[in-house]
């Protein structure tokens, strides 16, 4: 039986659920958990294309930090797992595919399990997935003709013509005098011509365009490369392009919103997130986060548009109340949802001590120092709780040991140093305080009001000293 190809809508919700987590951990670079997530989802689910793609990409990512040693590991782990998926190819092709997965978990780039999956895609009558292993098999040895040739083939067979013009390039530029290779270029380039205004013309019916340039094929290629406003307006242009054609992919959606959040088209970015919320059926926290983000914006855009119009101040304030109120809503929301994430913890505290709940701010924080990430931060936020309750050997303490493994003197070591100095200086152990201010001053004379704070300071020593 033939594996088609499945958006998010069509696969279980357990897969939906799954793939969603692994969206959020691979945006977090935990390459690896991402890996284990999606292969147990395109085990599954075999054609879920969404899923196979990011699979795809963390799989590469994860190769390619591989040492020598790691690769040797990886391969001497993929061989009984090739072995058995070559033992149940002709017998059970999909039992053969999960050994590929499988395999291929462990480093991408490894020509055994690239030629299962290949091997097995075929006998599951699913090119997108063969496609898959020969682009691998391309990737690893760009110099053998015969597998580009074969990749070349399978993409013609099923309508990919401006992937067969790329491979045939590819070849053209190694041959300049062949005929053949011109030929089949030439070739190439008209059948990705036909499909180009195939898909215009569907563009067209549905009110858009989808033409992709020489310029966007170019950023596409590499999306770290996309830094200009220009640049991303190409890219915006692209994506809208590929929607108004019919496209449904949830990471093409995912891409354009961050586009669109980078050139402050806040609007466009919360109504591209929306839809994929609507597809998923539920919402990632990432998501969540950055419709959060998008709407303060566009309160902060209000709030400037009044402040331009010499409004008064209490139609300002009750935009900023708007804004914390939501801030806190979102905040409670997320560690309601999602209790053992201690970011979520984390970045809740700090939106209670924003908004001047010292109680729920230390209880949070208290959690929060789980998190490996932000374990020094919120020790550091502590001893402001601390403070602030005025249980000052509290705060103290929480302060030097948060110090005590701060190795650089960084923006959060001086932050940090910074309130023990002020915590010194309100329980009258001044000279205490100054040594503080004066490790601040030493590396960031402009820091604070630490200059200020060590000029007072000696000027009451000369003070004393005249009134001795």
């Amino acid at each position: 039986m033939a594996i088609e190809k499945k958006t998010v809508a069509e696969v279980s919700p357990g897969a939906r659920n799954v793939y969603q987590k692994a969206a959020s951990v691979f945006a977090k670079n935990s390459v690896e958990y991402a890996i284990e997530l999606l292969k147990s989802v395109v085990q599954k689910e075999p054609g879920f294309i969404d899923a196979r793609n990011m699979l795809r990409e963390a799989e590469r990512r994860y190769s390619a930090s591989l040492g020598k040693f790691a690769r040797f590991v990886a391969g001497m782990k993929q061989m009984p797992l090739v072995t058995k998926g070559r033992s149940v190819l002709k017998k059970n092709p999909e039992l053969a595919l999960s050994y590929a997965e499988e395999a291929l978990s462990y480093n991408f780039l490894s020509r055994g399990p690239l030629n299962l999956l290949i091997d097995a895609g075929k006998a599951c009558e699913a090119p997108f997935i063969q496609m898959e292993g020969l682009e691998g098999i391309v990737e690893l040895d760009d110099k053998n003709e015969a597998n580009m040739k074969t990749l070349a083939e399978v993409y013609e067979a099923n309508g990919e013509g401006a992937k067969v013009l790329r491979i045939r390039q590819m070849i053209a530029a190694k041959h300049p005098d062949s005929l053949e290779a011109q030929a089949n270029l030439r070739a190439a380039a008209a059948l990705a011509s036909m499909e180009q205004n195939k898909a215009n013309a569907r563009g067209n019916d549905k009110g858009g365009m989808y033409k992709k340039t020489d310029a966007t094929a170019d950023l596409l290629r590499d999306d770290r490369i996309v830094r200009s406003e220009e640049d991303i307006r190409k890219m915006i242009e692209y994506y809208e392009g590929l929607i108004a054609s019919g496209d449904t992919s949830i990471d093409n959606r995912r891409k354009l919103a961050e586009f669109y959040q980078r050139v402050a088209e806040y609007q466009k970015t919360i109504d591209t997130y929306n839809w994929i919320v609507e597809r998923l059926g539920t919402l990632d926290p990432n998501i969540d986060k950055a419709i959060e983000f998008c709407t303060i914006q566009i309160k902060r855009q209000e709030i400037t548009k009044l402040q331009e119009a010499g409004a008064a101040q209490d139609q300002v304030d009750a935009i900023e109340a708007e804004i914390n109120a939501y801030r806190l809503e979102r905040a409670e929301y997320r560690i309601k949802t999602y209790p053992n994430d201690t970011l979520m913890r984390y970045e809740a505290a700090v939106v209670y001590w924003d908004l001047g709940n010292v109680e729920k701010a230390l209880e949070q924080f208290q959690l929060a120092q789980r998190n490996p990430h932000k374990r020094l931060a919120a020790i550091a936020y502590l001893g402001r709780c601390f403070a602030a309750k005025e249980q000052f050997d509290m705060a103290i303490e929480q302060f030097e040991k948060a110090v005590k493994e701060m190795p650089a003197m960084d923006d959060l070591k001086m932050e940090t140093v910074y309130h023990l100095g002020i915590t010194y200086d309100t329980i009258g152990e001044s000279e205490k305080a100054l040594n503080c201010f004066k490790d601040i001053y030493a590396v960031n004379v402009g820091y604070e009001d630490v200059g200020k704070r060590i000029d007072d300071y000696y000027a009451r020593k000369r003070a004393e000293k005249q009134n001795a």
